[in-house]
């Protein structure tokens, strides 16, 4: 990743600051709501990672395009310089020399493109996954809610037949 942005470290420091300031903001008699933290932390935590992707991606497409470049412009002087070299008797290795080249910049290309849709794969699994997360967590929260349900209802009921 490139060396532009804050480190982990420095970036896990100014969230912590961050979240301490918003607690400290929204104090109250009765304190700040677990909900009301819970968001905040999670606005500040994916606008972090949000960050960090950006840079990373800018990162390697500014090298994939580097690279392509670099092989565009070896198999275009391959190309010219194998056409010269055909006037000259020595067409065979120049040829070669051009196929070389573009053959790289064939598989330059391809793993571009591969590596591209592999991380669109990743980043749709990784979605459904965190989706899955969220879903399970409601459910588990309404469960709890229904046993909480039950308790208060068996325990009048005790209070009822004791009485």
């Amino acid at each position: 990743m490139s060396a532009k942005g804050p480190s982990p470290e420095q970036q896990a420091d100014y969230l912590v600051r961050k979240m301490e300031q918003t607690i400290r903001d929204n104090r109250t008699v009765k304190g700040m709501s677990f909900r009301t933290w819970q968001n905040s932390a999670r606005e500040e935590i994916a606008n972090a990672i949000r960050s960090s992707e950006r840079r990373y991606v800018v990162h390697d497409r500014t090298v994939g395009r580097i690279i392509l470049v670099a092989a565009s412009s070896l198999v275009t002087i391959g190309f010219w310089g194998a056409m010269v070299a055909v006037n000259r008797a020595y067409g065979a290795v120049a040829a070669i020399i051009a196929l070389v080249a573009g053959a790289t910049l064939f598989f330059v290309a391809a793993e571009w493109g591969v590596k591209r849709a592999v991380g669109n794969w990743s980043v749709r699994k990784r979605v459904e996954r965190l989706a899955n997360i969220e879903d399970l967590d409601r459910r588990i929260k309404r469960m709890e809610q229904e046993m909480q349900k039950k308790h208060d209802a068996l325990k009048k009921k005790m209070e009822d037949m004791e009485a």
